[in-house]
């Protein structure tokens, strides 16, 4: 095998665990959660019509952090589109903010 296709399995294997931990982190009802969906003007819609808000970033091109008082903020993100909702502390806390 190329020296280039051991380097990428090796690139592969660094970042799986980290996104593996994202993807099954289960967002905490008023916590900060990352919302991964489409543009940034149809996110923020979708965000205020789920009861949340934006805390940012603002122009984003695939993710936001939000908040919201909702205990089913998640899902209702889902519902309206979002591919993907995560728990926003441990994304602010791999940024170094505080969520």
């Amino acid at each position: 095998m190329p020296l280039i296709t051991y380097g990428l399995a090796l690139i592969s294997l660094l970042f799986a665990g980290p996104l593996l931990a994202l993807a099954a982190s289960k967002p905490v009802p008023g916590e900060a959660v990352l919302v991964i969906g489409p543009g940034t003007a149809a996110r923020a819609e979708m965000i205020e019509a789920a009861g949340g808000r934006v805390r940012g970033p603002e122009d984003a091109r695939f993710g936001a952090l939000a908040l919201s008082d909702n205990d089913d903020f998640a899902a209702a993100l889902l519902e309206r589109g979002a591919w993907f909702v995560v728990d926003g502390r441990r994304v602010a806390f791999l940024c170094g903010v505080d969520a």
